[in-house]
C-alpha cells in the first residue's frame, strides 16, 4: 500500500507549509502537495488520486467551502479537513454541509490537530486496506469466472452480463480468442519469453488466462485484427519466434470476431470442438472462420500411388509395402494444394485395406484411426495418423502386436511413480519405447485428455493430499510435486481449486 496523498489549500504559501512541517514532525505516513486556491486544487484532484484534502476557507478564485461542495459532488471518498480564523462559527456549520469530516480552527492547536490527523488517516487506511481486499476478490472471482467459462465453453444466463464485462464486449466493443496450446509445460519455464512475443506482435491490448502449464487463451481487442488475415500472419510469427528461442511447438485455434455473450459461448463451442479433433501441433493455425469450408482440389499422382500401396498390401509383402508407403509419402508431400477432404478419403481407403487384410485388428481399433484421421486439420497430422496404420500393418504381419491398453496402464503407472519429476512427452514415449506422437494418440484416444493435463491432474491431486496431511511446508510439496518455481506453483493450484495452498491450509 502506497503512501496516503494529502492535498494542501491555503492562498498564503507560510500556512500550507507550517501544516507540511507539522505532518513531518510528527512522522505521519503522507505524501503532501499543495496547492494556492480552489481552482488549482481540482486541478491537482483530475490528475492525482488525493486521499485527504486539507483547506483554508478563505481564498481567492475558488473558496475552500465551494472546493469541498465539488469535491465532494465528484469524489466523495476523499477526506475533507476544513480549517479557518477563530470565531467564524457560521464557516464551520457550512463545512458540516459540505461533508467535512473536521473543521480546525486558526491558530492550530497541536493537540486538536494530532487528533484529528490520527483519526482521519486511520479511516483512509482502513477503507484503502478493505478496498485491496474487496479488489482483490473482484480479480479472483473475474480469473474464476474465465476459468469456468473457457473449461466449459458454457455462459449462464446470469453470467451472460458479467462475461461480457470481464471480456469487454457491447457497442462497438469487439475481441477475437486465440487457444494455444503447446507440447510440453510451456508457461512454467517460458511464460516471460510468451508475453514478450506477445506485446511485440499483438500489442498492449490483450490479456491472457492460463489455462494448464501447456495451454492458454488469448484475448485479442486490437481492431487491426478483426478483419482480413492480419492475425493469423501475426500468430505464425510468434509460433516462429517461440520455436526458435525455446524449441517449442504449438497449436493454436482462432475464433472469429466476438461481439457478446452469446457470440463467444458459439465460438469458443467451436474452438472445443476443433481442440478435440485435432492431432498433434507442428506450428498449424486454425480459424474456425474456414474450418468447415474447405475445397476439393483433385491430385492424380497421388492417387497413383495409393493405388499402387494398395496392391502392396494386397501381397502382405512387407518390404513391398514400405517401399510403396515411402513413395506415396513423397508423393504427398510435394502436393503444393489438395483438398483435406479428398486427401482424409485417399488415405482411409488404404486404413480400410489394412485392416480387412489383417483381420485380427479389432475393429474398435480400426474405427478410432478412421475417426483420428477425419478429425485431423492438417497435413501433417493426417500422415501421422496414416503412418500408425501402416506401422500397426507391419507390426502384426511381423508378429509384433502391441497391446495398447497395457501400454497406457504402464504409462499411468510410470505417472503415478514419477510425479515429482518434469514429466514430457519425449520422457514417457522414451520409457514405454514409442514414438512421440504414437503416444499423444492413444493416450488421448484411451483416456479422452492430452497426457499433459493428466499429468498435472495427477500432480495437482497430490499436492492437495500433502496440503491436507500437513507433514510438509508449501514449498515442500510444490517441489515434491516437481515445480521449483513457488509462484507458478501457487497460481496453478489456484487455477484447478480456486483457493492458494496456503488458503487451502488455513480453511482446514
Amino acid at each position: 500500500m502506497g503512501k496516503i496523498k494529502i492535498l494542501l489549500v491555503d492562498d498564503e504559501r507560510e500556512e500550507r507549509e507550517g501544516v507540511s512541517w507539522l505532518i513531518e514532525k510528527y512522522q505521519y505516513p503522507l505524501e503532501i502537495m499543495q496547492a494556492s486556491n480552489g481552482k488549482e486544487a481540482l486541478q491537482w484532484i483530475e490528475k492525482t488520486k488525493i486521499d485527504i484534502l486539507f483547506t483554508d476557507v478563505k481564498m481567492p478564485i475558488m473558496n475552500g467551502l465551494e472546493l469541498a461542495k465539488k469535491v465532494y459532488e465528484t469524489k466523495p471518498e476523499i477526506k475533507i479537513i476544513i480549517f479557518s480564523a477563530y470565531g467564524e462559527f457560521s464557516y464551520a456549520k457550512q463545512a458540516l454541509e459540505a461533508n467535512a469530516v473536521s473543521y480546525l480552527l486558526k491558530p492550530i492547536e497541536i493537540e486538536e490537530f494530532q487528533k484529528v490527523m490520527v483519526s482521519v488517516i486511520e479511516s483512509v487506511q482502513k477503507e484503502n486496506e478493505e478496498g485491496e481486499r474487496l479488489q482483490t476478490a473482484e480479480v479472483q472471482n473475474r480469473r474464476n469466472l474465465l476459468y469456468k467459462i473457457f473449461s466449459s465453453a458454457k455462459i449462464e444466463t446470469e453470467e451472460a452480463e458479467k462475461a461480457e464485462q470481464i471480456f469487454n464486449l457491447g457497442t462497438g466493443k469487439h475481441c477475437r480468442i486465440l487457444d494455444i496450446e503447446f507440447t510440453e509445460n510451456f508457461f512454467e519455464e517460458h511464460e516471460e519469453i510468451f508475453l514478450q512475443f506477445l506485446k511485440m506482435y499483438l500489442g498492449e491490448n490483450t490479456s491472457y488466462l492460463e489455462m494448464y502449464p501447456n495451454e492458454a487463451y488469448v484475448m485479442v481487442r486490437d481492431a487491426r485484427f478483426f478483419t482480413g488475415n492480419e492475425l493469423e500472419k501475426q500468430v505464425q510469427k510468434i509460433l516462429r519466434d517461440l520455436q526458435v528461442k525455446t524449441r517449442s511447438e504449438a497449436a493454436v485455434i482462432i475464433s472469429e470476431v466476438v461481439e457478446n455473450a452469446e457470440k463467444l459461448e458459439k465460438q469458443l463451442e467451436q474452438m472445443h470442438q476443433i481442440q478435440a479433433e485435432l492431432f498433434g501441433y507442428g506450428n498449424q493455425i486454425v480459424s474456425t472462420r474456414g474450418y468447415y469450408s474447405e475445397t476439393e482440389l483433385y491430385a492424380q499422382d497421388a492417387e497413383r500411388a495409393a493405388r499402387q500401396m494398395m496392391q502392396a498390401i494386397e501381397s502382405m509383402d512387407t518390404e513391398l509395402i514400405a517401399r510403396q508407403n515411402e513413395q506415396l509419402m513423397k508423393v504427398v508431400a510435394s502436393l503444393d494444394k489438395v483438398s483435406k477432404i479428398y486427401l482424409q478419403n485417399l488415405l482411409y481407403s488404404i486404413i480400410k485395406a489394412i485392416y480387412d487384410k489383417v483381420p485380427k485388428i479389432e475393429f474398435e481399433e480400426a474405427l478410432a484411426l478412421a475417426e483420428a484421421l477425419f478429425r485431423a486439420k492438417s497435413l501433417k497430422n493426417m500422415m501421422e495418423v496414416y503412418e500408425q496404420a501402416v506401422e500397426k500393418m507391419l507390426s502384426f504381419i511381423q508378429g509384433e502386436d502391441q497391446d495398447e491398453s497395457r501400454i497406457i496402464q504402464k504409462i499411468k503407472n510410470l505417472i503415478e511413480k514419477e510425479y515429482a519429476k518434469d514429466i514430457s512427452l519425449n520422457y514417457v514415449a522414451e520409457n514405454v519405447n514409442l514414438t512421440p506422437a504414437y503416444v499423444s494418440y492413444i493416450f488421448k484416444k484411451e483416456t479422452g485428455q492430452t497426457l499433459v493435463k493428466y499429468v498435472t491432474d495427477i500432480k495437482m491431486m497430490k499436492a492437495r493430499k500433502m496440503l491436507e496431511e500437513g507433514t510438509l511446508k508449501i514449498v515442500q510439496v510444490a517441489k515434491t510435486c516437481g515445480y521449483e518455481n513457488q509462484s507458478y506453483f501457487n497460481r496453478l493450484f489456484k487455477n484447478y481449486y480456486g483457493v492458494t495452498p496456503k488458503q487451502l491450509r488455513e480453511k482446514l
